[in-house]
Formats: C-alpha cells, structure tokens, sequence
C-alpha cells in the first residue's frame, strides 16, 4: 500500500514528497503528499476506480483500485484530498489487532 501511494507521488505528482506515519486513534496514519497539480474534485471521487488512469502515463489503472481493497480488507479507511501544499494527499488508517477475517 505505502509502496504504490509513494511510487504514485514519485511518477505523478512533483517536488518533494512526503511520507507520514502516526498514531491514529488506536491505529497508524499514514499519509504520503507531494507539492504536484494536485488532484481535482471531480477527479478525487475516482481514483480508486478499477482501471482509472488520471493522466494515462503508464500504469495498469489498478494500483489505487488494489491500495483500497488492502485497506478496506485491514479495517481501515483511504482518501485522498489536496495537500497543505497544493499536491495531493493519500491518507489512509488502519486499526491496531487483526483483522476480523483472521
């Protein structure tokens, strides 16, 4: 999951990009941002669509759509919105414990 969202803001998105982990509410944070274009609204409601590709730069279209199976699969959460500095923002949380399906 953090390998993708990182290669993501590497490939995709521009300046520096950074990666934070954190306590998040009996769980971990993690958040990866760059100071890119960012990312749209209207673009934002579809990344984690299954072949999307935002700007056809290589890519199969299912790196989002899989980081968000994996997260939803743990428990946790993903989103992604505009970064303090202008590029976008993939956070995702996931619980302490293990999943329910183990």
């Amino acid at each position: 999951m953090l390998g993708n969202l990182v290669e993501n803001a590497l490939r995709h998105g521009a300046g520096t990009v950074t990666t934070t982990v954190a306590p998040w509410q009996g769980g971990v944070q993690v958040v990866v941002s760059d100071e890119g274009a960012g990312i749209g609204e209207e673009t934002a409601a579809r990344v984690f669509t299954r072949f999307w590709r935002g700007n056809r730069r290589g890519g199969t279209g299912l790196g989002l759509y899989i980081v968000k199976g994996l997260v939803e699969a743990h428990g946790g959460s993903v989103e992604v919105r505009r970064a303090p500095s202008g590029g976008a923002e993939f956070r995702f949380v996931l619980p302490a414990g293990t999943p329910s399906f183990m």
